[in-house]
């Protein structure tokens, strides 16, 4: 039996689309119970086992940054690119503004984007080009396309914190 170790975090089931399941974004997938996990994880498509949250790939990370507590989920889709999908009933948190200061200061490109985000925010390490982050991210994930397809991007380096910058 394969074993889910996302301790009642589900927010990949919700703010996820899982267009195999009919589990449009927005909407808690029909096999999770939230805020307990998957009822069929065990035998759940093969789509849903590839799926690999950041949180848990992380040893012994900060319960503070796991998605349901974060309002971020987090997904590394490539060697130095994240896609942070935002939870559209949360802020973006302080604790979420530094994460993506620390992704970005290690060398990586993060996307932010929800349904309610006009335009998705692209946050670009030094000496990478935002423009070439944001077309990696259309090339590997057709669901990103597929809802933002013709949306200009906000690009960012860095955040604000408290009227300082990250």
């Amino acid at each position: 039996m394969i074993k889910m170790e996302c301790d009642g975090c589900t927010v990949c089931c919700k703010l996820i689309e899982i267009p195999w399941m009919d589990s449009p974004r927005g909407e808690y997938c029909k096999e999770c119970e939230p805020n307990v996990g998957c009822r069929i994880y065990d035998h759940a498509p093969e789509e849903c086992l590839k799926f690999r949250c950041a949180y848990n790939q992380v040893p012994k990370c900060n319960i503070n940054l796991r998605p349901d507590k974060l309002g971020i989920i987090f997904d590394k889709i490539t060697d130095d690119v994240f896609i942070g999908t935002v939870n559209p009933d949360v802020l973006i948190s302080e604790e979420a503004q530094k994460q993506v200061a620390l992704f970005v200061k290690e060398g990586f490109g993060v996307v932010l984007f929800n349904d309610k985000i006009s335009k998705p925010m692209v946050f670009s390490p030094k000496g990478k080009n935002p423009r070439e982050i944001w077309n990696e991210v259309l090339r590997i994930r057709e669901f990103v396309v597929t809802e933002i397809q013709n949306a200009n991007i906000v690009i960012h380096k860095k955040f604000h914190l408290n009227g300082q910058v990250a």
